[in-house]
C-alpha cells in the first residue's frame, strides 16, 4: 500500500474524501476500494456512489444499493463500512415534500419537466451529491455513525463538471429574465411586465396551454428545490475547502484522462481546495524483466514459450507508453499513486481490498502546478 494514501486514510482529521475525474477511469470501483481499505484500517466509513449498476453492490455482498446507508460486512475490518447510492429523484422529492404537501406534490411529481429535471438535467447530479455530503456530515456529527465519508462523484465528460455544475444550476434558478417571461414573482423587474406578458402569450401559443402550464410548474418547483438546497450549500462548500476534506483525482494512463486530471488538479489548487493525491488507475501489470533479456529469451524459446514471452514483451511496451502518458502528472509535483489493472475485474470485497492494497507510490520530481 502507498504509505501516503494509507496515512491519509488513517488521518482522523480527514472526514470527507471525494474521488473526482472524468468518466471511464474506474472512479466508482476505486472509490469503493478506498472505502474498504479505510474500514480495514479502523475508520467508520460511509461510501456514496453514483453508479446505478448492480455490479458494485454485488461486489459488496448486497442485492442493491439504496438511497440510505446500508451496512456492509467487511471481514477482519478494524472499523465499519456503510454504502449507499445517490438517488437524484429521491433527493429532489425530499426537497419538494418540504415545500408542498398532498395531491399538489403528487401532481408535480407527474410533471414531465420535473421528471427531466431529476433524470437528465445538467448539474442536478452534482447538486444532489453536494447536498448529500452536507447531510451525511451533519448526521455524523450528531450520531457518530461514521467518521469518514467517501464520495464517488457523478460521471461526466469533464472532470470539472462536479465543481461547476451546482453553480450553473443556481444561476439558472436565479435568472430574473426567465422568471419574468414565465410569470413568476418579478421582484425589482416589474418594469418588464409588458414585454413579459407578450412573451408569455407567445410561448403559450407555441407550446399549448397544458405544456406551458407544466413548464411553469416545473420552473416554480425547480426554483424552490434549488433554494432549499442552497440553505446548506454554503456550509458544504466551506467543509470541502477545509482540512477536514480532500480530493482524490482519478485518471487512467491515456492522454485525454491525464489532461483532464492535470486540469482538475490545477483548478483545485488555484481555488484553495485540498488536493490530496492523484491516483493513476488501470495500469498494465508487468513483470520486472530486462527487455533485451526478454527478447533474447523469446528468440531461443520453443513456440509455446515464445507466445508467453511475446505477451510479456507487449505488456512491457504498453506499460512504457502508459508511463509516458502520465509523465506530465509526475512532473507537476502532485502526490501520485499507481493502481494496476486487475485481470477479470473486481467482483467481491476481497477484490476491492486487493485493488488498493498494492498501490505503488511515485515520488514527483518537485515541479509545481
Amino acid at each position: 500500500m502507498s504509505a501516503g494514501l494509507d496515512a491519509l486514510l488513517r488521518d482522523d482529521g480527514v472526514r470527507v474524501l471525494l474521488c473526482v475525474g472524468t468518466g471511464g477511469v474506474g472512479k466508482t470501483t476505486l472509490s469503493a476500494a478506498v472505502a474498504v481499505r479505510a474500514a480495514l484500517l479502523g475508520r467508520r466509513v460511509v461510501v456514496v456512489t453514483i453508479d446505478p449498476a448492480r455490479r458494485l453492490a454485488q461486489a459488496m455482498g448486497l442485492d442493491a444499493l439504496a438511497h440510505d446507508p446500508t451496512p456492509v460486512e467487511v471481514p477482519d475490518a478494524a472499523g465499519s463500512l456503510h454504502a449507499m447510492m445517490l438517488d437524484v429523484r429521491h433527493a429532489f422529492d425530499l426537497a419538494l415534500a418540504a415545500q408542498v404537501e398532498g395531491p399538489e406534490a403528487e401532481r408535480i411529481r407527474a410533471n414531465p419537466f420535473y421528471t427531466a429535471l431529476t433524470e437528465t438535467f445538467s448539474g442536478t447530479q452534482e447538486y444532489a451529491a453536494m447536498e448529500k455530503i452536507g447531510e451525511l456530515h451533519r448526521r455524523a456529527a450528531a450520531t457518530g455513525e461514521w467518521d469518514l465519508i467517501v464520495v464517488d462523484t457523478p460521471p461526466s465528460a469533464s472532470a470539472l463538471d462536479f465543481l461547476d455544475g451546482p453553480s450553473r444550476l443556481e444561476a439558472l434558478a436565479h435568472n430574473p429574465l426567465l422568471r419574468v417571461v414565465l410569470g413568476l414573482p418579478r421582484g425589482p423587474f416589474g418594469f418588464l411586465d409588458a414585454g413579459a406578458a407578450l412573451a408569455t402569450r407567445a410561448l403559450d401559443r407555441i407550446l399549448g396551454g397544458r405544456l406551458f402550464s407544466d413548464l411553469r410548474t416545473f420552473l416554480q418547483v425547480f426554483e424552490r428545490a434549488v433554494l432549499a438546497f442552497e440553505s446548506h450549500a454554503a456550509q458544504t462548500r466551506e467543509l470541502l475547502a477545509s482540512e477536514a476534506a480532500g480530493f482524490l483525482v482519478v485518471a487512467a494512463p491515456r492522454p485525454a484522462p491525464v489532461a483532464e486530471a492535470l486540469a482538475l488538479a490545477r483548478r483545485l489548487r488555484s481555488e484553495g481546495l485540498p488536493l490530496r493525491r492523484v491516483l493513476v488507475n488501470q495500469l498494465t501489470p508487468t513483470v520486472d524483466v530486462d527487455p533485451e533479456s526478454l527478447e533474447n529469451a523469446e528468440r531461443a524459446a520453443d513456440p509455446g514459450q515464445r507466445a508467453v514471452l511475446r505477451h510479456h514483451r507487449l505488456a512491457m511496451a504498453r506499460a512504457d507508453r502508459e508511463r509516458q502518458n502520465y509523465a506530465s502528472l509526475s512532473e507537476a509535483g502532485v502526490p501520485l499513486d499507481l493502481v494496476g489493472r486487475r485481470p477479470g475485474g473486481v467482483h467481491d470485497l476481497a477484490g476491492l481490498a486487493a485493488l488498493v492494497d498494492r498501490v505503488g507510490e511515485e515520488t514527483a520530481p518537485g515541479a509545481h502546478l
